[in-house]
């Protein structure tokens, strides 16, 4: 089966406003959406008043895995149901010229998609092949040379 995709169909730029609340906290817009707020644990300068930058790239792995996964499943009409995504990424802290602490890079990310689902091994096979080459942000990683590794587990109906 092949899935057709319009590539162009939502072809514009996202955009968010970070502005400065105080320390290392910060309040987001997207959309009509906000204030959201980023901060940094206590650990590393901030007030721990909400996630890190970093989890709102990796909570964003997570949300664009399933929703990727979510139109693809329904575009094949595969049949799931308990859908969950969880994401981690690896930060590791690298020593860059000039500057006076180290710098957090992602290292590497791993995701696990969990749903029940009677469909046959071929269909998820599929599935999950549309899925790898579609997602925006997993590409964004894989792109960036941190291919996610991606675990599927399948559960019966």
């Amino acid at each position: 089966m092949t899935v057709t995709v319009n590539e162009n169909r939502n072809k514009r730029a996202r955009v968010a406003r970070a502005a400065h609340v105080s320390g290392c906290r910060m309040d987001l817009n997207v959309r009509h959406f906000g204030p959201m707020t980023a901060d940094e644990p206590e650990i590393a300068g901030g007030t721990d008043k909400g996630p890190s930058p970093l989890e709102y790239v990796t909570s964003g792995l997570a949300a664009c895995q399933l929703v990727t996964v979510t139109k693809i499943a329904d575009a094949m009409g595969f049949a799931y149901s308990d859908l969950t995504v969880d994401a981690e990424a690896d930060v590791k802290f690298r020593a860059a010229k000039g500057a006076m602490s180290p710098i957090p890079r992602f290292s590497a990310a791993r995701l696990v998609v969990r749903m029940h689902s009677p469909e046959s091994p071929e269909r998820r096979a599929q599935l999950e092949s549309l899925v790898e080459e579609r997602c925006p942000v997993s590409n964004l990683f894989l792109d960036a040379g941190l291919a996610p590794e991606v675990v599927w587990t399948f559960e019966p109906a």
